[in-house]
């Protein structure tokens, strides 16, 4: 009887206890090299921006400009980088469209030179910033003036 308990048990423990006697032992993986995720396009929106048109005259009413910009990066993991620094992009925005009359922003061939000031501005401070541009272009998402 003892010796049937003896057995039973001895076949409980190797059934149970054999998957962990052999952990570690066998063929070792070779650990997989981590291959860096492709750069993937990725965008980041500047929420409205308002500012008022330069004035020359001041018998003229006040005209003012909003916009919705969206920047298309080169690598949607730099979106973080473009978060810390968005109140330097909001600036160079603000200075450009501050600098213009209403005549200068009234018509979609003026609404596409600016886009491309902003985009050459950004480009240009984050190429000196950073050593590179992490922004491939500026998208106007909304253009409002009046």
């Amino acid at each position: 009887m003892i010796k049937k308990i003896l057995v039973v048990a001895f076949s409980v423990f190797t059934l149970f206890a054999a998957p962990y006697s052999y952990a570690g032992h066998g063929p070792k993986e070779e650990p997989k090299e981590e291959v860096p995720a492709e750069p993937e396009i990725g965008y980041y929106t500047i929420k409205e921006i308002t500012t008022n048109l330069a004035n020359l005259n001041p018998r003229d009413r006040l005209h003012y400009i909003q916009i919705k910009v969206g920047l298309m990066l080169d690598d949607s993991r730099d979106a973080a980088i473009i978060a810390d620094i968005e109140p330097l992009l909001k600036d160079i925005i603000l200075t450009i469209l501050g600098n213009k009359e209403f005549s200068q922003v009234a018509t979609n061939e003026a609404r596409e030179r600016i886009r491309v000031e902003c985009r050459e501005k950004i480009l240009s401070t984050l190429k000196d910033k950073f050593g590179k541009s992490i922004v491939s272009d500026v998208l106007f998402l909304s253009y409002l003036y009046q």
